[in-house]
């Protein structure tokens, strides 16, 4: 049996308004009884029924929890001697025989699919609100709920069923009041242009730049994570357009695709004229997060004046969590995920967590993704993978100084080796011991290399395996970084590299809404 919790209402409430409608109000309940609930106006069904009808999910949720729905017959079957104690006098058809509460209701007779809605819907339904507030053709709403209901409402074309969301409704819903009221960033009715990708949009244009003309990068957020833009006219993108076509036709003829004299010379004249851009609010773009419903915040990234004027101090490290914990009875490794946790110049906590992007039956690469780990509020993003292998490998070429011959490569499910011998025991037991130098035990540390020989002899490199010998071999490169004086380094430009923020990184210039 299983039964219904109150932050699924949202989700589930249409179909059980549906189901006790169609049933002439009987239900199941979790003690696999069928019950029989009062319908009759005034009835908490009534009530609640109302509020599902008009999506005011809010209202049906309170109204549930506060009150129960009336039963007007008894379960059919035998009656328990506690039944009959408690329900003595009160079991006749049409009384009102008890109550029945919204996790009493049994969940598996609703079939109903997880609703969730993915990044390009929320990034489309915020351009809109802020096209409809700050756009030429602003419309009179006086609430995201007003404009999300209005006759042909493009919002509701994106995601019908936002309002049971109601976690992403609350961060529109907020977004619609600052950007209305409060956001004094961007000037109302100055922007004309809301293309959010495709033919004719600056981020085509952009992305393309970077990432297949250039050929400067594998993807373009790993440069600049802007999910929109905002363009005045577009006259003014085609100027800038053509400025930009300017820098790269000086490119030199190396197969690269950057100048001959600087690699880099073409990224950071690109980022000075989107600066410029920016400054002058002619072309802007904004990276999108989820923001906690209740505050707004927005900062602006890489746009000082001089790359001195930027200040990216150190961060502070703190602890590593690696639980290597092993499943002997399945062959495997208990744990997906670990974490370093640092501080933000003594302020604000994070934790860099490296972890398994391994889908079923599919072995992929460990990620990289900073996030808080106490109260900050910044969501920092994932680290881009090619700058992180592009540093990493070159650090990586200065660990063998010393005469060693420890085989070092950027964790990667390619590199993995097929099969168990002596030489690969001898490697692994080689980087524990590295580990246990530097850093100390971890839970099922000393027991790693036995167990991953185990698993392998059940299975060989599989789901099973693959994301924790990643993980052990990252936190290894972690200590001979810590050996060599880089750890700190390395991890403050994770840190950056997560934001994008950075002018002498080479990252581009945004705003970051959340």
């Amino acid at each position: 049996m299983s039964h219904f919790t109150y932050d699924k209402i949202s989700q589930y409430s249409d179909d059980v308004v549906k189901q006790i409608d169609a049933k002439s109000g009987k239900i199941q309940a979790i003690n696999g009884k069928t019950y029989t609930i009062d319908r009759k106006s005034g009835s908490t069904f009534a009530k609640f029924k109302a509020a599902v009808l008009k999506q005011d999910y809010d209202t049906a949720t309170n109204i549930v929890k506060e009150s129960q729905f009336e039963i007007l017959e008894p379960p059919k079957g035998k009656f328990t001697r506690e039944e009959r104690r408690t329900h003595k006098g009160n079991t006749k058809k049409g009384d009102k025989w008890d109550e029945l509460g919204w996790s009493e209701i049994e969940k598996t007779k609703f079939s109903v699919k997880n609703l969730t809605i993915n990044t390009q819907q929320q990034e489309k339904i915020t351009l809109k609100i802020i096209e409809y507030v700050l756009g030429s053709n602003t419309k009179p709403w006086k609430s995201f709920a007003e404009m999300y209901n209005a006759p042909r409402s493009e919002i509701k074309k994106i995601y019908k069923d936002l309002p049971k969301l109601p976690a992403w409704w609350a961060n529109f819903e907020l977004q619609f009041k600052i950007i209305s009221k409060d956001w004094s960033e961007f000037p109302n009715s100055r922007y004309k242009v809301y293309l959010y990708d495709g033919k004719g949009s600056f981020m085509k244009y952009i992305s393309d730049l970077v990432v297949k003309d250039l050929n400067l990068y594998s993807q373009k957020d790993s440069w600049n994570p802007a999910d929109i833009w905002l363009v005045e006219s577009k006259k003014i993108q085609n100027d800038y357009i053509k400025e930009l076509n300017a820098i790269a036709d000086e490119l030199g003829k190396d197969d690269k695709g950057k100048y001959a004299d600087d690699e880099y010379k073409s990224i950071r004249d690109i980022n000075i004229l989107l600066k410029r851009a920016y400054n002058k609010k002619h072309i802007v773009g904004i990276s999108l997060k989820k923001s906690d419903g209740e505050h707004l915040h927005y900062t602006k990234f890489n746009l000082q004046a001089k790359e001195k004027d930027q200040k990216l101090p150190n961060v502070q490290f703190d602890k590593i969590k690696l639980d290597c914990s092993y499943i002997e009875s399945s062959h495997k490794f208990k744990s997906k995920t670990s974490q370093v946790f640092v501080t933000d110049n003594g302020d604000d906590a994070y934790k860099l967590s490296y972890k398994s992007n391994t889908g079923e039956g599919k072995i992929g690469n460990i990620t990289y993704e900073f996030l808080p780990s106490g109260t900050a509020a910044a969501q920092l993003g994932k680290v881009p993978k090619d700058k992180l292998k592009e540093w990493l490998e070159d650090q990586i070429k200065l660990f063998n100084i010393k005469g060693e011959k420890l085989k070092v490569e950027m964790p990667q499910a390619v590199n993995l080796d097929t099969e168990w011998s002596a030489d690969v025991e001898k490697l692994w037991k080689k980087k524990v011991a590295i580990i246990k130098k530097n850093f100390g035990a971890f839970t099922g540390l000393d027991d790693f290399v036995k167990n991953l020989k185990h698993s392998y002899e059940n299975g060989g490199v599989s789901n099973n395996n693959s994301s924790m010998m990643q993980m052990v071999d990252f936190t290894w490169i972690l200590a001979k970084l810590k050996e060599q004086d880089n750890f700190i380094r390395f991890l403050t430009l994770c840190f950056y590299f997560a934001q994008k923020k950075g002018i002498k990184y080479n990252f581009g210039p945004f705003g970051k809404l959340y």
